[in-house]
């Protein structure tokens, strides 16, 4: 498999982002994750990333294992305060994670993701801005991301919340 390609994307804080919801997003609970949603988590990522380019081939064994990992701060230490899940009942429709970046001492949206049948319909752009929200009130003064190159839907969705596309990372 190709090596993927990755821009960073940065937002300076405070964040100016829609505050109202859309009607589609009526009804969804947003909470902070814990590491008992890992297996809600797992479930979320695998039906998020099929067939995007972001898909891997993982089966819901490794899809668990990510969402476990962000937890454990593979991708640097979690923020679960500043992180939100989209519920509807007992199912994860939506997630954004937050971590504190590795190679940028400042937090990194670590991955935002939705299920296949409620994408387009704002619950990116609810969780998203909901996390920046959160990163305002705490005092942050910029949120960073890695989106892989050709996925139109994350790169839609951050410069739809005012993150500039920085190009690939340059190394430290």
């Amino acid at each position: 498999m190709a090596e993927r390609v990755r821009h960073e994307w940065r937002l300076a804080l405070p964040g100016r982002l829609p505050t109202k919801r859309s009607h589609a997003c009526a009804g969804l609970k947003l909470r902070r994750p814990a590491l008992v949603d890992a297996p809600a988590l797992g479930v979320l990522l695998l039906d998020a990333y099929r067939g995007t380019v972001d898909d891997e081939g993982e089966d819901l064994k490794a899809a668990v294992a990510a969402a476990e990992g962000y937890f454990a701060g593979r991708h640097g230490r979690a923020m679960p305060e500043a992180s939100a899940v989209a519920w509807r009942g007992e199912v994860a429709v939506g997630g954004c994670l937050v971590g504190w970046g590795q190679r940028r001492a400042c937090p990194f949206v670590v991955m935002v993701a939705v299920r296949a049948d409620s994408k387009g319909l704002g619950v990116g752009r609810l969780l998203l801005g909901e996390c920046v929200r959160r990163l305002s009130r705490a005092g942050e003064i910029e949120v960073r991301a890695l989106l892989t190159e050709g996925n139109a839907a994350s790169q839609a969705l951050f410069r739809a919340c005012r993150f500039e596309d920085l190009g690939p990372p340059q190394s430290s």
